[in-house]
This record gives C-alpha cells, structure tokens and sequence, in this order.
C-alpha cells in the first residue's frame, strides 16, 4: 500500500514540474490547473453516480420479478389443496351414495342385462327369419348375407359369459348352416344331372356328352354355378385345414365317382387285384381327361366370383388323389415284398402322379399321390430298390464295352452310347422323385443320383488305364466325350429351377420339415443363403478333374510323336551357317508338321468341338515351349538361319493351329517375339542386350518395347539374343 501511495506522489511531481518547470513565473498558472483539475473531478463524479443509479434500478426490477413469482406459486399451492379438498369430497360422496343405493344400481344393470340378452335374442330372431324367407324365395344374395350376419353374431358373442345364450346362437347356426347345405346339395345335385354327371362313359362318349352341354339352357348353367358358390360361402373355415380338405361342392361333384372307385377298386369286384395297380391308374386319368373341359367352363367361373385360392380341375385332382391314396394304401403291405409287383406299384404311381401334373396341373403344394410310398420302412424299401436297379443298369452298360456302347446312337454325333443311356438313366430317377411333397424324401433320391454319377465316374477311370497305350485309336476318346457330355449336361440341369430349388433345400431346410416347396420354387434364392454351390458341383468337379487327365494323355500321345519326329530338325539343320534366306520351307521339319497334322486331324474326328478345343490349346502351349527350348535356346543362329526358323513357323506351324483360330500367332506369343530378336539387325541388338544387362527391371522392360517385344523377359530375351552367334556379345 505504501509503495503504491509513493508511486502516485512521484506521479504528481512528475506531472507538475512538466507543468511550471524552473520559470517561477509560469506560477500564476496555478489557478487555471486547479480549475481544470476541479472540473475532471465533477465530471468523474458524475458519470460514477450515473453508473450507480442504473445498477440500481436493474436490482430493483429483479426483486420485484421475484416477489411476483412468489406469489404465483404461492395461489397455486393453495388452489391445489383446495381441488384436493373438493375432490376428497366428491369421492366420499360416491362412496356413500354407491352404498346406500347399491340395490337399485343392481337393479339398473341388471335391466340392462337383461335388454341387451333381448336384443341379441330379437337379432338372432330377425335373421333366422331372413334367411327362411330367402330360402323360399331362392334369392342367393339374400341368403348368403343373412348367413353371414347369423356368423357375424356368432364372432360377437365369443368373449360374452353367457353361456347359454352362445350355446343358442351356436345351435341356430349349425341349424341353419344344415338346412342351407342340404339345400343347395339337393339343388347342386339335381342341376348335375342336368348335365349327365358323372361322365363315366369312354372318353370319347364323354366328349360328345360335354359337346351336348351346349344345348343346356342358361338358367341351368347359373343354377348350377349359385349352388357351387352359395356351397362355397356358407362351409365351414375349419375344415379347411385338413390335408385331404375338399370344398364342399366339390365334394358333391366327387360323391357318385368316389362311390363307384370303391365298388370297382376297393370292394369284392374281380377289378380289385394288387397286382393290376394300371387298371385303378388308368380308371383315374380317364376321369381326369373326361372331367376337365366340364370343369374348367362351368365350375370354375363359381370358384372364381368367391376367390377361391385354387382351380377347380386341381381340387378335382385332389379327390382323385385322395382315392389313389386310399387304394394304395390298401394295396402297398400287400406287395411291398414282391420286387417285382412292388415296384410295377410303384411305376403306376408316379405315372399318375405325372397324369395330374400334366392334365390337371396338379400342384407340389397338395397332397400327393405317392404318399403311402414314403411311410417309415417303406420309403427305405423303395429307396433301395432304386438303388438296387440303378446300379444293375450301370453294371449292364460296363458289360456290354465290347459291343457298339461307345458308338454314338447318331451318325454325325461323337456322344456315345454309354453317355446317352446313363444321362437317359439319371433322368429317369429324377422323374420317379420330382413328385414327392417333402424336401428329405427329395435330398434322399438327389444323394442316389450323386452316388450313380461317382460310381460311373470310378468304373471310367479304371477303364480309361487301360486305354492309354494308343489314345487316339483307343476307347479313350469316346470315354472323354463321354466325360465332356455328362459335365455340359450336369451343369444344365443344375441350373434349372428343380435342381436350384433342391439346392436351397439342402443348404436351408431342415430335413423331414415338410416345407411347401411351391412357394419355395416360386421364390428366387437369397444369395446369401448359402447357395455358392449347385446340387451337381462337386460330382462336376470330379469329372473335370478326369477330363483334365484324359485331354493330357491325348496331347501327350500327339506332343511325344511330333517330338520324336522333329529330331533331325533340331539337330541336324546348321542355323548357324546358312546362306540363303527362308524362301522355301525346310525339308527336315516336314515329318515334325505331318505328325502335328495328322495327330490334330485325328484327334479332331474323334474328340468333341468343346474338349478338341482344350486339346488343340494345351497341344499348342507344349508346342510353344518346346521350340523355344529345344530348338531356339538349344542352337546358334545367322541372321539366315533366323529368318528360315521365321517362314518355317509362319509357313508350317501357324497354318496348321489356324484351322482352329483365326489368328493362330495368338498362341505363341513367345515364339513370335524370340523370331522377332532374332531376325533384327546386329546393331541395335548389340546396345538392346548391353542396355538389359545394365538397367533395371523397368528400364529393360521399355528397351524390349522399343523392339517391339511384349512377352519376353529381361533374361529370356537376352538368352535368345545371345545364340545370334554373329553379334560381338
């Protein structure tokens, strides 16, 4: 504090001798700085009072807001004691007038109980009434409306505790729902025969019959079509959830001929024999035929106007189906343990299943006719049947190697026989399971088709050992298209939407579920439902594996016959001292391009176009380094000697792989830059080798360039260039 007193009196001083300095007479000054002093000081004082009075009135306006708020709360406290009080009021005064009047409150509710029991009795009433009267006046509008209403109180009452009353309305239902259905069962019946129904007649009585329709007035035709879609409304939801449910008109439609089935099929009737399994198959495919046109232009327009999720021909098949099932059944422990009527059964079977998929477009999503075929015990006796005959048909066509199986079936094919008949015989196990409804029963027969395919492949391994000696003479050419047949087709069927569907099955069903599989072959699968697969990649695999194996014997047996024939040419031209430029092709290589000819025009008549294909390639790529290496790297060369190699490559080789490719050059591409340095010019040689020696991987890469040179490498090129033996290197 004292050295702050003290740094304010020097300021003084300092401020008055720079003031008056040393002139004594500059004292009279002191008046004029005194006033000057007296008025900084007043206005200092005043802009501090100002400065007071704001803050002042800023603090008074902040109490005065918050004596306000204060008061706020304040009346609002006490304005919820008050509402409390009011309201601890109200409820004591329901408490005491709820229990000195609680009889008569009784009394009210119970009159109105007893109200609303009437009204519901008087609607039930009313509607009953209603549907009397429709009954007798046939208006099926009216009928089906007033139906609907008696079920619509029926839903409404579900949750009501009053048992009696929805015991009433329940039996008023079902009383009338009986009376309806008899009704128009009655009327459906007479009105079909009208029509001669059932057409049970030949098929071709039948469509004569059908023809006769036209004469029916429309009146029949509609009195037919409203008793099939009053039926159709007025049935009970519940039953629809049975496996073998039918609509109730179509259960009318179906009564006399399911009458009839079982008299013929399934009674005492000499037609009712286990063995004969055609004569109840083909009983139901003729009905199905005689059946169809009727039902497609006078049932289905009924089904349509209701919304009936299904065809009237498929539900029809469904009846159908359901008595197949019944009579196989019957019939199935009867000859399960004879082989041979088990499986003429079984054949019966599938064909009509494959009936009603083609004439009904009988659905995988029903139920289906092979059915009592995939019970416990069964299905595995059926399995093992299969795989017992599969594989005796594969056995067979080994057997019969010796005669024309691997000869193709059509002249100017190159598919033998031995591809054709198992394909024939795969397609013929997928035709036996592509009707059965559940996915593991589907996977079952799929694992049968995979193991035929791996059998067949072994047996031809074995066989192609001992065809090596000789390939293009052998059967081991007719085994590689054999190969290649079967890995184009596989690859096909697995791309169709059975195969793709079995697929997603495998990877995504759990087996035994019982999935709907129409849905799932309705639907594209999930790409990231592990499906990276199809159901034949692996078996596909294998064979392209043998097919590999089998291209390479063949290219060898070709690639060692040039080799051996192009001996003299190696050795014996001397590259290194010719005179004359390639005019003419050399006469030693003449052997070596007469073995290439012959060995690919054989080849090529008794190979395939897409596995020659692979031959004439690999054939090409072992060409291209054998020249290389034994011929250009293992030799000296003039310039003349080069330009020779040049025009015996351009002249002799390339033709001979331009049969197969338009720019056969495209093959060598190694060859073609090796001739490329070897015919250039001793100069520019000499500084491209010296420049690959001493510059990097880029820098030799651009040296090449500049000669044109793509496919050669820094020490490939300089080996080719050093067996120039003309350059100073």
């Amino acid at each position: 504090m004292k050295s702050l007193d003290k740094m304010l009196a020097d300021r003084v001083i300092k401020t008055i001798n720079e003031c008056f300095g040393d002139d004594v007479t500059k004292l009279r000054k002191v008046n004029e700085y005194e006033a000057d002093f007296e008025e900084k000081k007043a206005r200092l004082e005043t802009r501090l009072d100002h400065a007071n009075s704001s803050v002042s009135h800023e603090i008074q306006d902040l109490l005065n807001s918050g004596d306000k708020l204060e008061k706020r709360v304040s009346d609002l406290t006490a304005q919820q004691d008050s509402l409390l009080i009011i309201a601890r009021e109200t409820a004591e005064h329901c408490r005491r007038f709820s229990t000195e009047n609680r009889e008569l409150l009784t009394d009210i509710s119970c009159v109105r109980g007893v109200t609303q029991y009437t009204l519901w009795l008087r609607l039930v009433e009313q509607v009953s009434l209603d549907l009397s009267v429709s009954l007798e006046t046939r208006d099926k509008d009216q009928i089906i409306n007033a139906y609907k209403k008696m079920q619509d109180v029926r839903t409404a009452l579900q949750e009501s505790k009053c048992e009696n009353l929805k015991k009433y309305v329940d039996e008023t239902v079902e009383h009338w729902h009986k009376i309806v259905t008899q009704t128009y069962t009655t009327s459906l019946q007479s009105s079909l025969d009208l029509f001669n129904w059932p057409f049970i007649e030949s098929l071709e009585n039948s469509k004569k019959s059908i023809a006769d329709l036209i004469r029916i007035g429309s009146d029949d035709i509609r009195a037919l079509r409203d008793s099939i879609e009053l039926l159709l409304l007025v049935q009970h939801p519940a039953e629809q959830g049975e496996k073998f449910f039918l609509n109730l008109p179509m259960r009318v439609l179906m009564k006399p001929l399911r009458k009839r089935f079982k008299f013929h099929f399934l009674g005492t009737k000499s037609t009712n024999n286990p063995s004969k399994p055609e004569w109840f198959v083909t009983q139901l495919s003729t009905w199905a035929m005689s059946h169809r046109q009727f039902l497609t232009e006078y049932v289905q327009p009924a089904y349509d106007r209701v919304g009936s999720p299904i065809f009237a021909i498929r539900e029809f098949a469904q009846g159908l189906v359901c008595l197949a099932v019944d009579k196989l059944c019957v019939d199935i422990p009867i000859v399960v343990e004879d082989d041979i009527l088990f499986a003429h059964t079984i054949d019966e079977a599938i064909g009509l299943a494959r009936d009603m998929s083609n004439i009904m477009q009988y659905s995988s999503s029903q139920p289906s006719v092979l059915q009592p075929l995939t019970t416990q015990g069964i299905f595995s006796r059926w399995l093992n049947m299969e795989r017992k005959f599969a594989f005796e048909k594969v056995d067979n066509l080994f057997m019969e190697q010796g005669t024309s199986v691997w000869e193709s079936e059509v002249g100017d094919s190159l598919t033998p026989r031995a591809a054709e008949t198992f394909l024939a015989l795969l397609l013929s196990v997928t035709e036996r399971y592509k009707f059965l409804s559940d996915s593991h029963h589907r996977l079952e027969f799929l694992k049968l088709q995979l193991d035929l395919i791996e059998d067949f492949r072994v047996r031809l391994v074995q066989l192609a050992r001992t065809e090596k000696k000789s390939p293009l003479s052998s059967n081991l050419c007719p085994i590689l298209n054999t190969l290649e047949h079967l890995i184009l087709v596989l690859g096909n069927w697995a791309e169709t939407p059975f195969f793709l569907n079995l697929q997603f099955q495998k990877s995504n069903v759990k087996p035994g579920s019982g999935e709907d599989l129409e849905q799932r072959e309705n639907t594209k699968p999930n790409p990231d439902s592990g499906m990276e697969n199809t159901v034949f990649e692996d078996s596909i695999e294998e064979l392209e594996y043998l097919r590999e194996n089998l291209i390479n014997e063949v290219v060898e047996s070709i690639y060692y016959t040039i080799t051996a024939r192009s001996l003299k040419y190696r050795t014996e031209t001397k590259w290194f001292s010719m005179s004359d430029s390639g005019k003419t092709i050399s006469p030693k290589i003449c052997e070596m391009l007469q073995s290439l000819a012959f060995g690919l025009d054989a080849a090529r008549r008794r190979i395939n176009p897409a596995a020659f294909q692979l031959v004439w390639r690999n054939l090409a790529d072992r060409l291209h380094s054998f020249i290389i290496q034994e011929i250009i790297l293992s030799n000296k060369f003039c310039i003349e000697g080069a330009e020779q190699l040049d025009f015996d490559m351009k002249t002799g080789v390339f033709p001979i792989f331009g049969e197969f490719s338009k720019f056969p050059q495209s093959y060598f591409p190694q060859l073609v830059d090796a001739l490329k340095l070897l015919k250039s010019c001793a100069g520019p040689l000499v500084l491209a080798y010296q420049g690959l020696l001493d510059t990097c991987e880029t820098g030799a890469i651009n040296i090449l360039a500049d000669l044109g040179i793509q496919h050669l490498t820094r020490d490939r090129a300089c080996l080719i260039i050093s067996t120039r033996i003309d350059l100073e290197l």
